[in-house]
């Protein structure tokens, strides 16, 4: 059985209390600081933090002192206090030292609260904020807590991460102003998704706050493309204290755009399949040329269709052509029309410059990189992107994982040929695909059709599946019984 680690936490806190009382054995002062608002606008949380369930030991000599001044001088305008002493390492005496240190800063007491009396104890203590975590919550002490933080004068910050959370939260804004925040770290088994807060995002009000898996400025800057007007950062800020300014200004300099809608549209077309049909992966159908193909493939429900710009392929299109195929979809299915990508081959041709002219325009959602990097001009582009990395080996599977710590949730991998870039039919061997799926979220190209979709869906369960030359009559026409054979199968 799957370790419960938040389970765990629960229980270790029940016993603490029942011991040390409510305040963990701290003489409960009395509050002296003003109360200040807690993410009035957009700006960053940055996290007093020495450990962590998952990994380990972070910052274990950290001065809560010092590190909330030089927090403040970085420019942020709240800080989260973890006061949970058995996996985090910290108490309630961090808050104290933290409010004499940043008197200008809001306070969030982040922890696992479960009795409406610690929302007095955190204000007593001088904090501004309280974390409320839904699923650990029942609808009733959630809403109690929450209203007893709002009349104090406090900010409730309700964490969800499910549907049912969700529920809970419409119930606690009928009756109190809150933040709302969704945590990237599934607390049960502390795995990071980050395109789990994108999901919620528009349902969480204006307020609504990144949490988790921020490890760099471009982490920072994602979370703000997407539309959060918060990001709680705690790892990567209480371990290398003299970048967190890079961090600050990561997000206050980026703003919501279009790749942040790119990436909330996967988010949220993810969570329908998985609503609908728990286990089926997204579909990119690639090499689209004309529009009855792109249409029959919009209307048989692929997610995402391909067009490729690269003078090598035999799939190959060009702007006039595309931005017509497109134009007819979007036409015909409006708002329910598969997003629409570039693939690009070769840096600086007319190829790229012409694929790159449709997603500066709105034409194209997102530009796929197919073996070649992602130009540094073009990270605060307002259209999606992401790379399609060419796999020789499970040796190469490291270089993926990387790959997604640079505010890019996402990257394809497909079969390395030395034939062709791609679409060659050509599936990467299962070693390298077990490899894949058991660290991140999987998007993968290459071998795949109706005769193996179930076997691979089952076998290594891929995010998104994306097939080109297996759905073809000839290079650059799909088969129109392809097609319909393969949308029945990956069902």
């Amino acid at each position: 059985m799957a370790r419960d680690i938040l389970n765990e936490i629960i229980e270790k806190r029940k016993a603490d209390i029942a011991r040390l009382g409510i305040c963990f054995g701290f003489e409960r002062p009395s509050r002296k600081r003003p109360l200040h608002p807690f993410i009035e606008k957009a700006g960053t949380i940055l996290e007093v933090k020495r450990s962590s369930p998952s990994k380990g030991n972070i910052a274990m000599g950290l001065d809560p002192a010092e590190t909330a001044r030089i927090y403040a001088q970085a420019g942020t305008g709240a800080i989260s206090v973890l006061t949970e002493s058995h996996y985090f390492n910290g108490s309630l005496a961090d808050i104290l030292k933290v409010a004499e240190a940043a008197p200008d800063c809001a306070i969030l007491r982040k922890d696992f609260l479960l009795y409406p009396e610690e929302v007095d104890v955190a204000y007593d203590f001088g904090a501004d904020a309280v974390l409320l975590i839904a699923r650990i919550l029942s609808d009733e002490t959630l809403l109690q807590m929450a209203t007893r933080t709002a009349a104090l004068g406090m900010t409730p910050f309700v964490e969800v991460r499910t549907e049912d959370d969700l529920r809970k939260l419409k119930k606690i804004r009928a009756t109190v102003d809150c933040v709302a925040g969704v945590n990237s770290r599934d607390l049960k088994n502390f795995h990071i998704d980050s395109l789990i807060p994108a999901e919620f995002i528009d349902e969480l009000g204006e307020r609504a706050v990144f949490e988790s898996g921020i490890q760099t400025a471009k982490d920072a800057a994602f979370a703000r493309r997407l539309g959060f007007a918060g990001v709680l950062i705690g790892e990567a800020a209480a371990k290398n204290q003299p970048a967190v300014q890079k961090l600050v200004e990561g997000f206050l300099h980026a703003k919501p755009d279009g790749f942040g809608k790119f990436w909330k549209r996967i988010a949220q077309m993810r969570k329908s399949l998985r609503t609908r049909n728990p286990g089926q992966p997204i579909v990119k159908i690639c090499g689209i040329t004309n529009a009855d193909d792109a249409l029959l493939a919009a209307e048989l429900g692929a997610n995402l269709l391909g067009f490729v710009f690269s003078a090598q392929s035999p799939r190959k299109t060009n702007a006039t052509e595309a931005q017509d195929v497109i134009a007819q979809v979007k036409k015909q299915f409006g708002k329910d029309a598969p997003l629409c990508v570039g693939v690009v081959t070769e840096h600086e041709s007319p190829e790229e410059n012409e694929a790159l002219g449709l997603a500066n325009g709105g034409i194209l959602d997102a530009i796929q990189f197919h073996g070649c990097e992602i130009p540094a001009e073009l990270e605060s582009a307002d259209f999606g992107y992401y790379k399609a990395v060419r796999l020789k080996s499970s040796d190469e599977a490291q270089e993926l994982a990387n790959h997604f710590q640079h505010g890019i949730p996402r990257a394809l991998v497909d079969a390395y040929s030395p034939e062709a870039l791609g679409g060659t039919g050509k599936r990467i061997d299962g070693e390298t695909l077990q490899t894949l799926s058991s660290q991140t979220a999987l998007w993968m190209a290459g071998g795949i059709s109706a005769d193996n979709i179930q076997e691979i869906v089952k076998s290594f369960h891929p995010e998104l599946v994306d097939l080109s030359s297996a759905l073809e009559s000839f290079p650059g026409k799909k088969s129109a019984e392809k097609m319909r054979a393969f949308c029945r199968a990956v069902r």
